[in-house]
Order: C-alpha cells, then structure tokens, then sequence
C-alpha cells in the first residue's frame, strides 16, 4: 500500500527549480534513505511531504491525502520529525518526559492541562525505545545524542505513520550516531510503527533497516533502488560526479574521494 506518491512533482521558487519531475512512491513499512549532498533538494522534499511548501505541479498523496484536494491540517498530526534544528525550540529547564509530552500538542511546551497519566504514557515510550535513562532529566543538561534520543520519543507519542529524520546525527559524535542508528532498528521492530524517511548525507548511516535508497542531485532523482543496487563505487562514482572508494564494513558503507 502506497503511503507517498509523487507523480511528475515539480517546486519552483523564484523562478528556480528547487525540485524538478520527482516521481516516487513510498509504500507502509518500506524504510527509505534520501541521500544528497548539501543543497540537493532533500529538506524541500520533505517540507512538500509536511504540506510546509506547496508543490507547483504534479500530483501529490500522502497518506491517502490528495494536495490540493484535500484537508491537510489533519495530515501533518500523522507526521513525526526529529531535526536538528528542533532541539533549540525547547526551554533548557524542561523535564526529558514533559519534552516527550508537548509531542501530543505539537508544540515546544505543556500549554495545556495534563495529568500524572500523561506523563506516565511519556515514560513508557521512552522505556519502549530505550530512553528510560532520561526520566526526570532536565533537557538543558543532556548531551546533543541524549537530546535527539528524546525527540524522537518526543515524535512518537501521537503514533505517526510516516518518522521522518532530518540529519539526525548533525552534531553528534561517533558513539552518539551509533547509538541513535541502534535506536532507529528497535523502531523499525515496533509492532504498528512507522516509515521512516532518513535524509543524510553520508552513506555510513544507511543501515540494513532501511530497505530503499533514493540519490537527490540538484533536486532531480539520480536513481532510487535497494542499498545493494545502488552504494557501489560505480554508481556513486557518476552520482557525485567524482571517482570514489566505497568500504563496506559491519553492514556499513564508507564512501572515500579516490586518490588520484
């Protein structure tokens, strides 16, 4: 079952094509990898999934939702995002389970009157993906993996069906990204858990969770197909339109500039 469709997706900005022809389709519990360099295109192509832009042309469903067509606020409910970029809305002296909490009113703080019982839900989520740790932590303490760990708890308390991961491991150590990628396959386990969209720059972080990989290039797709077909010297030689080196170590793939 189709969850994403994109047919012949054009968005334009000023007259620039930000992202031309996109034909993809994503189906439930089919976990993809975007990957692109800098300015490739993949954070618009996500702002087109969350409704945040609106496309220019082409035909767009996401989740049964026809843009343009239908109701889209209801949409974005059913949509989890972990950034970077989400971790400086939050107020340093926050408890970890009442930052997992304002996930349920999509905002950066409890606004609204909450019980012992809501908490307690915040607290079994964070034990389900490993999280417990941070019970009764105060956010402006925790490293940037420990932060980014509790936002993704955070993103899934209302049960999206759609997680979608913005350079989740920007800031973070080689330990911390282990962990993060570790914690992403126990959500790949979940019974009813979600699709993940991972957009990355780095091949290393695809894992064996994710079956699919699409290559972004100046906001046109390059190829899309399983991480098999697609992480080799050859092919990521033409994408990144310079000769690489490409190591496959524990399931991880190392891609190098090739020395001349």
């Amino acid at each position: 079952m189709a969850i994403i469709n994109m047919k012949n997706v054009d968005f334009v900005r000023n007259q620039q094509y930000i992202l031309k022809n996109i034909n993809w389709t994503v189906d439930k519990n089919e976990h993809w990898a975007i990957l692109g360099l800098n300015g490739s295109g993949k954070s618009s192509l996500l702002k087109l999934i969350m409704a945040e832009n609106w496309k220019t042309t082409g035909d767009l469903t996401v989740l049964g939702t026809r843009f343009g067509i239908d109701r889209i606020p209801e949409l974005r409910a059913k949509i989890g995002i972990v950034g970077s970029f989400i971790a400086e809305r939050f107020r340093p002296d926050i408890i970890a389970e009442n930052l997992v909490l304002t996930g349920r009113y999509n905002s950066s703080m409890l606004y609204r009157a909450f019980s012992e019982t809501d908490l307690d839900d915040a607290r079994s989520l964070m034990h389900q993906i490993g999280a417990a740790p941070l019970i009764g932590r105060i956010y402006g303490t925790l490293s940037q993996g420990e932060k980014q760990l509790l936002l993704i708890a955070r993103s899934l308390i209302l049960q999206p069906q759609i997680l979608i991961l913005d350079e989740a491991t920007s800031g973070l150590d080689l330990f911390a990204k282990a962990r993060l990628l570790e914690q992403l396959h126990h959500i790949t386990q979940l019974e009813n858990g979600p699709t993940l969209l991972y957009i990355t720059h780095h091949p290393d972080e695809i894992t064996p969770d994710f079956q699919k990989v699409m290559l972004l290039r100046q906001g046109q797709i390059v190829r899309s197909g399983t991480p098999h077909e697609l992480l080799t010297e050859t092919v990521l030689s033409d994408f990144y339109q310079m000769p690489v080196t490409v190591n496959i170590v524990n399931n991880s793939y190392f891609v190098l500039p090739k020395k001349s």
